[in-house]
């Protein structure tokens, strides 16, 4: 017997009448009188005797219920948790990014996973993504130079160059680029290399160019770098998002051609499986990555 017939004879057997299971399982009483003759033609055995207008299960249908008792159970655990599931699908997306990614790279993902005028529902984290992820507030973190990590499965969607920024005027400002020997006699506003890896991206590109990183002030996010070069000057390293950002505030960038350009990592907890809303959202994500790779 497969499912479907199994479904029908579950039926009959609880509720007694054709008339009753075509009205239960949707479809016509003649529907279910031909499907019940194929059944007993096939498994060679009669399974019901008519009584009046109902259908008495023979000591065979009886049997055969017995044994399916636990098909039966698991189906409607299966139909009473459908309910459940359809709310958790109808549950917004929950992304957790830093500004610049939002600003700039998540947009024409959304518009792909059919997030344009806001057809469905979304929640952006403008926090910690890494931490987000733990604590299982977010599905979905979208960060730059995320190290891997063992709970992560992280997925290379993109990549910026990093550049530095100064004042219209500076001095540095005439050269069309600039090396780490160059940034390294001013003033840097930068990342603690302990903490942020862009800023462990960064010190190591000074060292590996026999340089010492040290940041004469140091600022958790790209855009308090531009900031405090606007106010105080000096140097910073940003991505070349941010910096595109602050052109009109009255900073410059300079491209830096011995630092490597930083990835974005769209990273989510491993071996969970996702909401399929997530998971084709997380597959719109990487095919811009691969569109502008």
């Amino acid at each position: 017997m497969n499912l479907r017939e199994m479904e029908l004879f579950g039926t009959l057997m609880r509720v007694g009448t054709t008339t009753e299971t075509a009205r239960v399982l949707g479809i016509s009483q003649p529907g279910v009188s031909a499907q019940l003759k194929r059944l007993e033609s096939r498994l060679g055995i009669s399974l019901f005797q008519r009584t009046g207008n109902r259908l008495e299960p023979t000591a065979e249908a009886l049997e055969i219920y017995e044994l399916a008792k636990p098909i039966f159970a698991t189906q409607a655990r299966i139909r009473s948790r459908l309910p459940a599931m359809r709310d958790r699908y109808a549950e917004p997306v929950i992304i957790a990014a830093t500004p610049i990614l939002v600003e700039w790279y998540l947009g024409p993902a959304l518009v792909a996973a059919g997030y344009e005028n806001w057809k469905k529902t979304l929640e952006i984290r403008i926090h910690d993504p890494v931490e987000d992820l733990r604590s299982r507030i977010a599905d979905i973190g979208l960060q730059m130079a995320v190290p891997p990590k063992v709970e992560f499965h992280a997925h290379m969607v993109g990549s910026s160059a990093l550049v530095a920024v100064m004042r219209e005027g500076h001095e540095l400002a005439a050269r069309k680029r600039l090396s780490c020997s160059d940034i390294a006699s001013h003033p840097l506003v930068c990342y603690d290399a302990d903490w942020s890896p862009m800023g462990s991206s960064i010190r190591d590109a000074f060292q590996g160019c026999g340089l010492t990183y040290e940041p004469s002030c140091t600022v958790p996010f790209c855009a308090n770098v531009c900031a405090l070069v606007l106010s105080c000057g000096g140097i910073g390293i940003v991505d070349e998002m941010t910096a595109r950002s602050y052109e009109r505030a009255g900073i410059i960038w300079r491209p830096v051609y011995d630092i490597p350009d930083i990835s974005i990592i769209a990273f989510h907890r491993r071996n969970e499986p996702l909401r399929s809303v997530t998971q084709d959202l997380l597959n719109r994500i990487l095919a811009v990555g691969e569109n502008e790779g």
